[in-house]
């Protein structure tokens, strides 16, 4: 038994790597000219020391006979002369040579600087591309997902995993693109300088290495945490503000404001404090990281000292060691960050791939279904909205162009016998048929739309009158909207607006009077002709003048389309073909008005409260129709 108030079955969550993959090979032109722009800059970066090597040979600190070579272009005391020799020859010192690498550091500052903006927007490009197509994905998956899953999942929550959660998953992959490759090169090529250079300073700047991803071990697992509380909060946040606004002219008619904000207050003071306790851990992230930073100075100092009194570092190693180390301590942070970072971004993430895993209960066919040629026909159905029956063992038969009612009281499985056929559910037992065919075999979307649909809550787009009714259909010309608003005595009122067609109607259509939007949903459901007309209370907002005229327009309509309606209002349905009379979500009765007021106590009894007890019409005739 099927239950719309648990949980669907779920797919494996694709893992983090495979989301990065996923999405970066759909632009990977893009993904390698960011990582060939980062190299790039990058190796035009790390000559900077080099090139200062040089800077302070050209200005004789240490006379280049004093300095021994060796033999490798990377040990930072004789740097200067290898490249000094290199442009100029051997020996070479003197302002010119100062001026020459001076003029050379200001082109390679220049270069990186390029480099670095044009690698710093292309992440930033792709960052905003993958969040469009991440939130793509996710309407797409949601939109395909069925009415059971929106049953149970609160608006607001999908929305903040659409708009926020697919934002911050998104954040990660740019970005993380330039990271792999630039603190990374960085920190190699920097150690290697430090490296050749002295040993025993290297192993001091290893130890800051260390020390700063131990920090990130520690707080990578409270980050994530206290990340995930804070995305959960706020996304309740989103959905409890969302049904206040929807739900404002119920609170303002019980009087209710200051109850309701109560209730904002105590959300939002929890997303309050689950945002306090993700920033106390990541605000002492960097404090503690220049901490870090310090001791680790202080230690290579140190030695740096000792090892210029031993002979091992002349004054321009001592000095350029020590602006290599500072240049390698922001890699080494940003790289440990980046990590911290991640871990975040995985929170988010952790909300989507869930979202992603989700699977329909209502499975496609792929049977392709264009007409409607002989009949519906509901065999055995039961249906329950979890433990609550709805349908009891429903058989039905609806022929082409049959007029049939579906009457009883609220509760009775009306609507829900109209869902089903609608196959927005699948039933827990018996068979849905349409031309002889089982109707979980046909595409659903080519499937339904053969049908038009009125629902009892008619939610119009904020959008124009005109592509309200011409919804989803934009091939429709616009003398197919205004016949379908004549159908549904629309057209005239639509004429008296502002704008006329191109009237705005606000949100959910709250410009328009109840009687107004009910017309524009039947002008929408007639609007491209379907084969078969589902209306459920069409009537049920209109006042009297409107509700004779669109009862003529239903009952012009029925003579081009089969038609099931559901209405509380005998005087809608008197004329249909069959009345099927429901209770308690039992056929109790099928056949005409007048055979039911001989048959069905439930039908007499609708009739007695709609119509004087000596002035129940026994023929639709004599209702004066």
């Amino acid at each position: 038994m099927p239950d719309v108030s648990s949980r669907g079955p779920t797919a494996t969550p694709p893992t983090f790597l495979w989301l990065i993959f996923r999405y970066a090979r759909r632009h990977a032109g893009i993904v390698g000219l960011v990582a060939g722009v980062t190299l790039v800059g990058n190796l035009l970066a790390v000559l900077q020391p080099a090139i200062l090597a040089a800077l302070l040979t050209s200005l004789s600190l240490t006379p280049p006979q004093a300095i021994p070579d060796s033999g490798s272009w990377l040990n930072l005391n004789s740097l200067g002369v290898r490249v000094t020799g290199l442009f100029l020859g051997p020996g070479a010192t003197g302002n010119n040579v100062a001026v020459f690498f001076g003029l050379l550091f200001l082109l390679q500052s220049t270069l990186v600087a390029g480099a670095t903006y044009l690698a710093d927007y292309g992440a930033a490009w792709l960052r905003t591309r993958y969040a469009k197509l991440i939130q793509h994905d996710l309407l797409k998956h949601l939109l395909h997902q069925d009415m059971a899953f929106f049953s149970r999942e609160r608006t607001g929550e999908l929305i903040s995993r659409v708009s926020t959660d697919a934002t911050n998953t998104a954040a990660a992959l740019g970005p993380l693109v330039r990271s792999l490759i630039h603190h990374n090169v960085q920190i190699v090529i920097y150690s290697a300088y430090l490296f050749s250079t002295n040993v025993w300073l290297t192993f001091g700047s290893m130890g800051l290495l260390l020390l700063q991803f131990g920090l990130t071990q520690v707080l990578k697992k409270p980050i994530r945490r206290r990340t995930r509380e804070q995305t959960d909060s706020s996304a309740e946040l989103v959905g409890a503000v969302q049904e206040a606004l929807t739900s404002v002219r119920v609170t303002k008619s019980f009087g209710a404001e200051p109850f309701e904000l109560n209730k904002l207050d105590a959300t939002i003071d929890r997303v309050s404090s689950a945002v306090l306790h993700e920033s106390r851990i990541k605000k002492a992230e960097g404090p503690t990281r220049s901490v870090l930073d310090a001791l680790a100075v202080l230690g290579i100092f140190l030695i740096a000292v000792l090892e210029v009194r031993a002979g091992e570092l002349t004054l321009e190693g001592l000095l350029l060691f020590t602006y290599v180390g500072k240049l390698l301590i922001g890699p080494i942070n940003h790289s440990a960050t980046s990590f911290l970072w991640i871990e975040a971004t995985k929170a988010a993430y952790g909300r989507v791939s869930e979202l992603l895993s989700e699977r329909p209960t209502i499975v496609d066919g792929d049977v392709p279904k264009t007409s409607f040629d002989k009949a519906i026909q509901v065999q055995g159905v039961s249906f329950s909205y979890g433990h609550r029956r709805a349908i009891e063992d429903v058989t039905l038969e609806v022929r082409k162009g049959d007029f049939v009612a579906l009457v009883g009281p609220s509760g009775a499985g009306k609507s829900t016998l109209a869902d089903l056929v609608l196959r927005l559910y699948d039933p827990e037992t018996g068979t849905i048929l349409m031309d002889g065919v089982d109707v979980r075999t046909y595409h659903q979307r080519e499937y339904r739309q053969l049908f038009g649909v009125v629902s009892q809550e008619n939610l119009l787009f904020h959008d124009t009158v005109r592509n309200n009714i011409r919804f989803g259909r934009p091939s429709l010309t616009d003398a197919d909207l205004e016949r379908a608003a004549r159908i549904a005595n629309a057209h005239d009122f639509i004429m008296a607006l502002p704008q006329q067609y191109d009237t705005l109607v606000g949100d959910r259509g709250t410009r328009l009077s109840g009687g107004e939007r009910q017309r524009v949903a039947i002008a929408r459901a007639v609007v491209h002709r379907p084969q078969i007309l589902i209306l459920d209370e069409a009537t049920s907002a209109l006042d009297s003048t409107s509700e004779r005229l669109v009862q003529d327009a239903i009952h012009r309509v029925v003579s081009e389309a089969t038609a099931i309606v559901i209405a509380h209002r005998l005087s809608t349905v008197m004329h249909a073909d069959r009345i099927v009379v429901l209770d308690r979500g039992r056929i109790e009765a099928i056949g005409s008005h007048s055979e039911l007021l001989d048959v069905s106590s439930t039908y007499r009894h609708f009739c007695s409260l709609q119509f004087s007890a000596s002035n129940i019409p026994l023929t639709p005739k004599e209702d004066g129709a």
